[in-house]
C-alpha cells in the first residue's frame, strides 16, 4: 500500500552569503518530498503595517530617519545560484521578499504554503552577534509554530574550537 504525496512546499529563509548551502540542502528535501521550493529572504529594517484598499502591503522603515521603504530583494547573482540549484534538482522554486522579523515572516510564509518544513542556516561573522541579542530565529521557530524547522549549519567550527559565543 504506498503513501500519497506530501502537500505543500519547503520553505526556506535565505540571507546573502548562505544561499548556496541552505538552498542545496532545501532543494534536496524538496526533491525528496516532491514539492516545491518557496525561497524567502526578510528584510528586518523594514516592518509591515497591514495593506491598503487594494490589497497592497504597506511598508514603513523601523527607523524613523530613514524614507526607503523597499525591501532589500534578492541580488542577481543569490537568484541564479537558486535558480541552478533547483534547476539541478527539477525543483519548482519561487522567491519571495518579506519584512520585519524574520521569524514572524518565515511562520507566515509556511503557513501561507502549508510548508512541510521550515529550513534555516546558522549565523556567520557579525550576524552571530546579532542572534546572541536578539535571538535565534531557528530557535524562535522551534518553539512558536508548529512545522518542523531544519538547521543548516554554515559555518561549523568542529569539536575542538570554541563556539562562536564562547570565544574570546
Amino acid at each position: 500500500m504506498g503513501q500519497a504525496a506530501p502537500t505543500g512546499t519547503v520553505v526556506v529563509g535565505v540571507q546573502a552569503g548562505q544561499v548556496r548551502d541552505v538552498a542545496t540542502v532545501a532543494a534536496q528535501i524538496a526533491e525528496r518530498f516532491t514539492v516545491p521550493l518557496v525561497c524567502v529572504t526578510v528584510d528586518p529594517a523594514l516592518l509591515s503595517a497591514g495593506n491598503r484598499a487594494d490589497g497592497s502591503e504597506i511598508i514603513e522603515p523601523i527607523d524613523p530617519d530613514s524614507a526607503d521603504t523597499r525591501p532589500v530583494d534578492f541580488p542577481d547573482a543569490d537568484r541564479a545560484v537558486i535558480d541552478e540549484i533547483a534547476a539541478s534538482r527539477s525543483v519548482e522554486v519561487a522567491m519571495l521578499t518579506k519584512v520585519g522579523d524574520p521569524a514572524r515572516a518565515l511562520a507566515a510564509v509556511a503557513e501561507e504554503y502549508d510548508a512541510v518544513m521550515i529550513v534555516v542556516g546558522t549565523q556567520t561573522g557579525r550576524r552571530r552577534i546579532t542572534e546572541f541579542l536578539n535571538g535565534s530565529v531557528a530557535a524562535r521557530l522551534t518553539h512558536q509554530q508548529h512545522r518542523p524547522v531544519l538547521v543548516v549549519p554554515v559555518d561549523p567550527v568542529g569539536f575542538d574550537e570554541p563556539l562562536p559565543w564562547d570565544a574570546s
